[in-house]
């Protein structure tokens, strides 16, 4: 009885557990929260925030941060944080931001990307990548993608970083 307990449990909480021979249980990665888990255990080099929640990577080809994990008001000042930093230590360089990796956000992480596009003077953008499309529903309605220091990229995060096939990056 506490076998069928429990694979029900793993069955309900991702999607894919199934019996072998009524003995075991197998568990294939499929569910989003073991898909979360591993973008953020993976999200390691260049680290410069991590909490149970975010892991925040810095990218130098292109410029820029990647996030992967949720933002809500237990870290959002660290992620202002963050951005303020970056955009100071860059300064003349365009910054970009991957959020493909962001499962959740708030408000409270959007205005943080806004806030943070408007310490840009004119010369320069904070670039978008991979922004959820609620998100980018929200951005629209309040009329902050209109603002002219901050890009929407309907292209992926050009990571230029990637090694190439010989090992070298």
């Amino acid at each position: 009885m506490q076998c069928l307990a429990n694979f029900e449990v793993l069955h309900n909480f991702c999607r894919s557990a199934r019996l072998i021979r009524g003995k075991g249980v197998v568990v294939t990665v499929e569910s989003e929260v073991f898909r979360g888990m591993e973008r953020r255990r993976v999200a390691r080099r260049g680290m410069v925030y991590q909490d149970k929640q975010l892991v925040i990577t810095q990218s130098t080809r292109p410029v820029g941060l990647k996030l992967n994990g949720e933002v809500d008001a237990s870290n959002v000042e660290a992620v202002s944080g963050v951005l303020s930093t970056t955009l100071r230590a860059h300064q003349g360089a365009d910054v970009h931001i991957d959020l493909a990796g962001l499962e959740f956000s708030d408000v409270s992480g959007i205005r943080a990307l806004v806030a943070a596009a408007e310490q840009l003077d004119g010369s320069r953008r904070m670039i978008l990548y991979g922004l959820p499309p609620l998100m980018s529903k929200v951005m629209d309605v309040v009329g902050w993608t209109d603002m002219p220091a901050l890009t929407i990229s309907e292209s992926r995060f050009p990571n230029g970083e990637e090694q190439s096939p010989d090992g070298t990056a």
